[in-house]
């Protein structure tokens, strides 16, 4: 098994039969209106994944860092799709929609056929609600994580961006055996420190070394838990661009130097196999052929932040948008809507906690439009003067983002992850169900 890595979570991964499988394509263009790819990937790779014509294709969930249709549109519609048989039809719905109609689509951890060549696979669903190993009361499956069963005996773990812990790799190394080669992340998807409006500079800085000595440590301790000869940190592989751009030096990604001292820590110092784009890890030498043209190899924080200041010129999509006029859209009336089907999903999960969500929005003058709240334990909802002095999170936002969010063109998870709300709490303690379950606070829920 030959695995390449390209960006983010896309690897090209050539089995022993020599059928391609790959996985969760982004590699051009933003994605989340202000995520770019970091490091990028260079012009002669990205072409030669777009003309590889893989046999399999493998997409982990519905984020657009993992099923963008910008880079989807350069492959065969009847290519084969790995899904998850997932609890909501989402995931199958998008894929359909940009064409891709053969689906695998496999029920969670079974071992399953890959074709007639003896390879096969399993598949897990979210180990957790959170990367702090928390329960969720919101049944809906996102995340997807993939074992590989090579035909030559090779074993491939790819957790992907999911919230594994080591007590979770411990028990897929007892289960399915100990992998030759494991993907793991290094870093959540997450608004946290970047959108928090109310911390100044030095409580970011401090809440982003925080992070990041917790995920390398969660790292190491994966690593350790799986006993994988070589370990490949991959997901969350990137910057933010546009009006975010300047809050990628708060960005909670260890770098290649802290995993490093992380596994030498624990005498797993030969483990660490950091891939730069086009860089191919052979299963059966454990060495990596490095590609020349891979850039900012070795990179740091200073390097990391520069690259994404220079993108402070891509403004998000979302600004294009023109709102309807005054008389024709309704404001009060549409999010009392939303409201109300968000309270209806919110019965169904049991989730009724004692706080309040308000929506500050701002014009494109930045001004204040309207603020907007509604209770999570009652059905009141409406526009406000002011906000409460209960338990409250306070969103942040620009009104046509806003539109946005509520038509379903975008996800209220990711643009909070887009840096693009700005969120205040009080207390400030984090409520994962909230942020997970905003989804269905749209007209569509």
């Amino acid at each position: 098994m030959k695995i390449r890595y390209v960006a983010n979570a896309c690897f090209l991964i050539t089995l022993a039969s020599g059928r391609r499988i790959l996985t969760d394509p982004w590699f051009q263009g933003p994605c989340q209106q202000t995520w770019w790819n970091f490091p990028p990937p260079h012009a002669r790779l990205a072409q030669e994944i777009r003309e590889s014509r893989p046999d399999f294709l493998y997409v982990s969930h519905l984020h657009h860092d993992h099923l963008h249709p910008e880079t989807l549109a350069a492959f065969d519609r009847a290519t084969p799709v790995i899904i998850g048989a997932m609890n909501t039809p989402n995931l199958r719905s998008a894929l359909a929609g940009l064409g891709f109609g053969r689906l695998i689509e496999a029920p969670f951890e079974t071992r399953t056929p890959l074709g007639g060549d003896g390879a096969e696979f399993v598949l897990f669903k979210d180990f957790h609600g959170d990367t702090l190993g928390d329960d969720t009361l919101v049944a809906y499956d996102l995340d997807t994580s993939l074992y590989l069963f090579d035909a030559d005996g090779t074993r491939l773990l790819l957790a992907v961006d999911n919230t594994i812990l080591p007590a979770d790799a411990a028990r897929i190394a007892e289960t399915w055996g100990s992998p030759d080669i494991a993907q793991l992340p290094y870093a959540s998807a997450s608004l946290f420190p970047m959108a928090m409006a109310d911390y100044d500079e030095a409580h970011k800085l401090e809440a982003m070394r925080r992070i990041r000595a917790r995920t390398a440590a969660n790292f190491r301790g994966c690593a350790l838990a799986l006993g994988a000869k070589r370990v490949i940190p991959a997901g969350g592989e990137y910057v933010l661009g546009g009006p975010a751009a300047p809050l990628s030096r708060f960005l909670p990604q260890p770098l290649e130097t802290e995993l490093a001292a992380e596994l030498a820590s624990a005498g797993l110092a030969e483990a660490l196999a950091k891939l730069y784009p086009g860089d191919v890890l052979d299963s059966e030498s454990l060495a990596v052929a490095r590609d020349p043209e891979a850039l900012y190899r070795g990179f740091t924080d200073a390097d990391r932040a520069a690259y994404a200041l220079g993108l402070r010129d891509r403004a998000p999509s979302f600004t294009e948008l023109r709102l309807p006029g005054a008389l024709s859209f309704d404001w009060g009336r549409a999010l009392k809507k939303c409201a109300a089907n968000y309270a209806a999903r919110r019965e169904r999960f049991g989730f009724r906690p004692a706080m309040d969500v308000f929506l500050d929005v701002t014009g494109e003058d930045r001004r204040r439009r309207f603020l907007f709240g509604f209770a999570l334990d009652a059905q009141e909802a409406g526009l406000r003067e002011g906000e409460s002095e209960r338990d409250r999170l306070t969103y942040r936002l620009d009104e046509r983002l806003l539109f946005s969010l509520i038509t379903g063109l975008v996800s209220w998870n990711a643009m909070e992850a887009s840096a693009l709300i700005g969120v205040s709490r009080a207390p400030d303690v984090y409520t994962p169900d909230l942020h997970r379950s905003m989804v269905h606070f749209t007209l569509l829920s």
